[in-house]
């Protein structure tokens, strides 16, 4: 096992925050973008987790966040359109001036004369020696060039002359040249704000999925540990700071920044002293990131450690008859526990549907065990089915728990298995 490991799993074991965030799934601890439709959306997770302060009880500042980006970005976007306004006459004036004719030409003697038009284009395209005589013929025949003009690195020469910024040049002088810049300087907002949107909209972390026994001084505290460990990072990828207390615009950045998350609270405003809302990005070390975006989640990896930690042999994904795959199968005692894992949201998902999940998978991992109970390496010994879940909520185990001793009484696995979370499972001493 490696130092990080070793480090990520003694603050996993010992640390409830830690638990909380890490048993989330990864849609909602990691930045996640959906691309599709509704009924088929397309989901992946990046190594992205983003820290921020822009919370509280009644949401204020987030929602301060969203409406003046809104409203800013409604204005940039109108600012931007005035500046293509503003070249697209210009530039259809200056192709009218030195194209109209010669691109006239070429399209009605290409519509007359098709075939003489691509003969003469393969001739000169296959002519190694000739190549560049003759593709100068052709644009001075149509007017593109000047009759003056008898090498490639003339007609380079002229058009950077023509591209000089002058008084007299009607594409390129000092107005258009503001007027471009201005156009970029918006093209580079709209993308900050779009960037800056992103964040405060994925931002699950810190805002939605808080757990009832976490809070914000706590979790920031777990991430000032992740980062001192070195089981998250900073990232190559713009952080975001907003004064919410200050006039709209007043102090609003971007920049690259790499800082202990528990120092982020020192971030200032210049202006008014108040602390500043910070979106930061920070990237989790490669081997607790594949955990986390494996197919059953950290939840299995956590499990192989503790079935480490107690001396419990134990095999991983074992596959029967083709069609089934137990996620763990360990031995204690006499006895076999089959795990299935999963790994639940739990933001924006309501109890019910929570419940009706859990039903469904505990009774499949029934079904399979009832069709594999009969083979030979596990005659003699008791098999207990487990479904180890990421919900800590003692009302949706109970309520799970008892529907199927109450409807399923005389089925003994349905009796003798259990829905358990981590801190739910024991082992013998």
């Amino acid at each position: 096992m490696t130092i990080i490991k070793k480090k990520f799993y003694h603050l996993f074991w010992n640390n409830p925050s830690c638990q909380n965030l890490f048993l989330l799934s990864k849609e909602e601890l990691l930045e996640t973008k959906t691309f599709g439709e509704d009924n088929s959306p397309y989901s992946f997770s990046t190594n992205r987790i983003i820290v921020s302060n822009a919370q509280d009880d009644q949401n204020e500042f987030i929602d301060t966040i969203k409406n003046r980006s809104e409203l800013y970005n409604m204005e940039i976007d109108s600012l931007l359109n005035e500046k293509i306004e503003y070249f697209k006459p210009l530039i259809e004036q200056f192709f009218d001036s030195k194209f109209k004719k010669s691109i006239e030409k070429l399209i009605n003697d290409v519509e007359k004369k098709p075939l003489k038009f691509l003969t003469l284009i393969l001739k000169t395209a296959l002519d190694d020696e000739n190549r560049e005589t003759k593709a100068i013929e052709f644009l001075q025949d149509y007017g593109f060039i000047g009759k003056n003009l008898n090498t490639f690195k003339e007609i380079e020469a002229n058009i950077g002359k023509s591209l000089m910024p002058s008084k007299s040049n009607e594409l390129i002088n000092e107005n258009t040249i503001n007027t471009f810049f201005e156009g970029v300087k918006f093209i580079k907002e709209l993308y900050v704000n779009h960037s800056y949107k992103n964040l405060y909209n994925t931002n699950q972390v810190l805002i939605n999925t808080l757990n009832s026994e976490d809070n914000f001084q706590s979790r920031i505290k777990l991430f000032g540990e992740l980062y001192d460990s070195k089981i998250i990072a900073p990232t190559k990828d713009d952080a975001f700071i907003e004064c919410s207390h200050c006039d709209p615009l007043t102090y609003r950045g971007v920049f690259q920044l790499r800082l202990n998350p528990k120092k982020l609270k020192d971030l200032k405003c210049p202006v008014c002293s108040n602390e500043l809302t910070y979106f930061v990005p920070y990237e989790l070390h490669s081997d607790i990131f594949n955990a986390v975006k494996s197919h059953d989640g950290l939840i299995l990896y956590a499990l192989q450690n503790k079935l480490l930690e107690n001396g419990i042999q134990y095999e991983l994904n074992k596959k029967f008859l083709n069609d089934i795959e137990i996620d763990c199968i360990f031995k204690d005692g006499d006895k076999r526990f089959f795990v299935e894992t999963k790994m639940y949201k739990q933001n924006n998902t309501t109890e019910d549907k929570l419940i009706s999940k859990i039903k469904e998978h505990f009774s499949k991992l029934i079904k399979d065990i009832e069709r594999i109970e009969n083979n030979e390496e596990f005659k003699g010994l008791e098999i207990i089915p487990l479904l180890l879940i990421n919900i800590n909520s003692e009302k949706v185990l109970n309520i799970t728990q008892q529907y199927f001793k109450l409807n399923f009484s005389e089925n003994k696995y349905y009796k003798d298995g259990k829905i358990i979370n981590l801190n739910l499972l024991k082992f013998k001493n």
